[in-house]
């Protein structure tokens, strides 16, 4: 099955639901028996994700495969994951990869413009102040932007 747009296809996302979303290792040996699939199609699905930077893993018979938190911005890494959580963008506009980090829940809030809580999929938010939400209907990525802001696109 192809990748469209950027999607995961359902290996690749069956893999990554599996993986802490706080960036801690998972044994491979645990994660492909849960899996239930063969070391090959186990194989070609880390190596897709790695490929899109989305998962590293380690090597030899202890492998133990995480999710490469590096693309996601510091401040949110602790909120993935953990609805109910409540961040401080410090850069806006940014935008954060569902398939890294789940933001449903989280509040997010940038410095003199409120915040709000990250909708469901599909959906954005704006507040009186300017910060705006957006969930994109597909890919579940979170984008913030701010109102007023030269350096906001």
């Amino acid at each position: 099955m192809g990748q469209i747009d950027g999607q995961l296809d359902e290996d690749e996302q069956a893999l990554l639901e599996l993986l802490p979303a706080d960036g801690s290792g998972a044994a491979s040996e645990e994660i492909l028996g849960r899996l239930g699939w063969d070391a090959e199609r186990y194989a070609r699905s880390c190596v897709r994700l790695e490929q899109r930077g989305y998962v590293q893993a380690g090597q030899g018979r202890a492998e133990t495969v995480y999710r490469d938190l590096t693309a996601v911005p510091p401040e949110f890494r602790p909120a993935c994951g953990r609805p109910g959580s409540r961040v401080t963008v410090r850069q806006v506009p940014v935008t954060v990869p569902h398939a890294l980090c789940d933001l449903t829940g989280v509040t997010l809030a940038y410095p003199g413009h409120g915040g709000a809580v990250v909708p469901s999929s599909g959906k954005g938010v704006v507040n009186s102040k300017g910060c705006q939400i957006e969930v994109d209907a597909q890919t579940l990525d979170v984008t913030i932007t701010v109102s007023g802001l030269r350096h906001n696109a």
